[in-house]
């Protein structure tokens, strides 16, 4: 159980990574608010960061403080990727707990007081899990990540597990201490310990915009996440080449052998050689591929460069208490257009 703090209320701060986003804020504030307004014992701050957005984003962030609401925010000094959005503002969070949501409102804030309930029983790491997983495509490769990984690593991924969860001090204290230059938080946080637990949740729809993550930064990502906890592909090298090697001398000592026995009956040509050589060729090439990639994992470490750099950072500060109805979240909607109208 969680102790209450002598000083009354806990401070919980919640990270929201924004990319092209300016539509959503409002009303993502607004609920936010709503939810706040459902937890006594907790102050809630905002903090979100600019992963170099070129909308108005930035405008919205201003214009809802110049309303009274003390939404922080951080802006990145250009789009660094949303894992490293993520890190800055882990890195920039204040309170007791820290939840880390996407601003596109498919990640519920609804679920805040679940969350915290949860945490309150003393659980460090509370991981939402989508209750249906994604369709087409996209949800194919995903699962097939997921399998794929699970085999492979030490460290096993919740399937349908999103960047919507919540973590204690001490883990976000432990988290920022680890050197690491780009770090994959959903396969990292699982591996640091402590207690954890998940809860289902439903996704959401997109209320405005399209994603900009796009399945091109889901391929990096799972290519990240391999070869960043897991060892096979160096393993795969090892086995394949003491395979080709055995198979090799196996086949040379056989065509040996055939000549010896039967001279008259081998017939000259170069098809098995040719065959032979292009095969080792690309084995020679994959090998070689996949020893860079860790090289050059090894080097970007090395040269110590940051994953992101924070050039603008403006605190939060704790929610003021707001309407709980859908019209006063349509109004605000209403109230933003107008006034981004005005602004251009």
């Amino acid at each position: 159980m969680i102790n209450e703090p002598a000083g009354g209320k806990r401070l919980l701060c919640v990270v929201v990574p924004v990319h092209n986003e300016a539509a959503n804020l409002p009303t993502l504030v607004s609920r936010l608010q709503a939810v706040a307004a459902t937890m006594p014992r907790w102050d809630v701050e905002v903090l979100f960061v600019d992963d170099g957005s070129t909308d108005d984003s930035v405008k919205v962030m201003r214009q809802l403080r110049a309303e009274g609401i003390g939404v922080g925010f951080a802006r990145l000094s250009k789009n660094c990727g949303h894992q490293a959005a993520l890190c800055a503002g882990l890195e920039l969070a204040a309170g007791d707990a820290v939840i880390t949501m996407d601003s596109d409102l498919q990640h519920p804030p609804e679920e805040i007081p679940r969350m915290i309930a949860e945490h309150e029983r003393g659980i460090d790491i509370v991981q939402m899990v989508r209750h249906d997983s994604t369709n087409g495509s996209k949800g194919l490769f995903s699962r097939a990540f997921y399998a794929t990984f699970n085999t492979l690593s030490d460290t096993q991924l919740v399937p349908n597990a999103a960047d919507f969860r919540l973590m204690s001090r001490r883990v976000v204290d432990a988290l920022l201490r680890i050197p690491e230059r780009e770090k994959f938080l959903r396969g990292l946080i699982p591996a640091l310990g402590f207690n954890q637990s998940s809860l289902e949740y439903q996704e959401a729809e997109r209320l405005h915009g399209v994603p900009t993550y796009t399945f091109r930064s889901s391929l990096k990502l799972a290519r990240k996440a391999l070869f960043d906890y897991s060892t096979v592909p160096l393993q795969f090298v090892f086995w394949v080449g003491m395979t080709i090697s055995l198979m090799s001398f196996v086949f040379g000592s056989a065509h040996f052998i055939w000549k010896l026995v039967a001279w008259e009956r081998v017939t000259a040509g170069f098809t098995d050689l040719i065959t032979a050589i292009f095969f080792l060729s690309g084995c020679v090439l994959a090998s070689v591929g996949i020893l860079g990639r860790y090289m050059i994992m090894i080097l970007e470490q090395v040269r110590g460069r940051p994953a992101y750099v924070v050039m603008d950072h403006v605190p939060g500060t704790a929610l003021p208490a707001a309407m709980t109805t859908r019209e006063d979240d349509a109004k605000i909607v209403e109230r933003s257009a107008a006034k981004k109208k005005v602004l251009v």
